[in-house]
């Protein structure tokens, strides 16, 4: 069993961020996490050779609509209606409950990290929130559910399924999963700020018996100071000494999955997930816990936090914890402390 390397997330932010920023002080506009439910879905009956003919010509154009072949509808039809909801942790802590407007867009390619290439993108979904949690549901990036149900397709005269130019513009066409990206667009009126995150939505063939969907990433805990830190539970500091935070241990919720080699043969493989610690006052001391090194070595879960020294009035700070198990499942976890100079 080969432990995975975990060399990238799979939420990329953009945000205006200086020099002089700790990444694990939140004091500005940030998405600090995205999740979709479920993360993935495992598309059975589905094989690379029906992906290509599908791409490679498989389906046709007649009078502009994109003709699905009926063996993709019969393979892929179940798994691409698999509703799909969205969440967003948005950290606006300057923002004094302030109103937001977002729009939430799915395209083509996961290099167009705003999602406004001409004719490649869709908007899923718009409005306004605030600083916290956006839930949406029922926002699948290939699928749109209602009265008029049907698979998305792309404004670029063709009428072309999002679904498939995701694969068609894919070097390994959908061989390790397709990966949809879905970008979340913040926008404030009272200051001009605008900022974006994306989020891939991975839909997988289900080429191997052993391979299963992925199941989101939940912490099973945190201590503080060595002792439990329950959910709810407000801790009280006083003073600026250094304050250990830990993951309890979830080793044994980190899945073992399969992927394909290159030569289409089943690889075993075992998630090592990522934690990343921030703050709204003063700092932690690690940004990004876990992984696994080219040496096989895992990370211990393990930060602390230092008070911000500048800070002389007694204060609520709120810390996020946000866990990534490198196939694109992503979830948070909150806590809160009320600081006493």
């Amino acid at each position: 069993m080969k432990r995975a390397l975990v060399l990238s997330s799979a939420v990329t932010f953009c945000a205006c961020v200086t020099a002089q920023d700790n990444p694990t002080n939140v004091h500005d506009l940030r998405v600090l996490g995205m999740r979709m439910e479920p993360p993935e879905v495992l598309m059975r009956g589905c094989n690379v050779e029906l992906l290509l003919g599908v791409v490679g010509g498989g389906g046709s154009l007649d009078g502009g609509t994109f003709m699905l072949p009926p063996q993709a509808v019969a393979a892929l039809g179940s798994s691409l209606i698999t509703p799909i909801n969205f969440s967003a942790l948005i950290a606006d802590p300057a923002g004094a409950g302030r109103s937001l407007d977002y729009r939430l867009l799915t395209c083509a390619s996961r290099g167009d990290r705003d999602c406004n290439n001409e004719g490649d993108f869709l908007e899923l979904a718009a409005g306004t929130t605030t600083g916290g949690e956006l839930k949406l549901n029922n926002v699948s990036p290939v699928f749109y559910l209602g009265p008029d149900a049907g698979i998305r397709t792309l404004d670029d005269g063709s009428a072309t399924p999002l679904f498939f130019e995701v694969i068609n513009q894919d070097t390994f066409k959908g061989l390790g999963g397709i990966r949809i990206p879905v970008v979340l667009e913040l926008s404030a009126a009272d200051t001009g700020e605008k900022i974006y995150a994306q989020k891939l939505m991975i839909y997988t063939c289900n080429l191997f018996p052993e391979m299963k969907q992925n199941v989101t990433p939940v912490l099973p805990g945190l201590t503080f100071d060595g002792d439990p830190w329950l959910e709810g539970e407000v801790k009280k500091v006083k003073g600026n000494a250094a304050i250990p935070f830990e993951a309890m241990n979830f080793t044994d919720l980190e899945e073992d999955y399969v992927v394909p080699s290159l030569e289409l043969k089943p690889v075993a493989l075992k998630e090592s997930w990522k934690i990343s610690w921030m703050t709204t006052s003063g700092t932690m001391s690690t940004y990004n816990t876990g992984g696994t090194g080219f040496d096989g070595e895992t990370e211990r879960h393990f930060s602390s936090w230092r008070p911000n020294p500048a800070d002389d009035a007694e204060k609520d700070v709120e810390f996020y914890f946000v866990v990534r198990d490198g196939r694109g499942g992503n979830s948070w976890t909150k806590r809160s402390v009320r600081w006493i100079p």
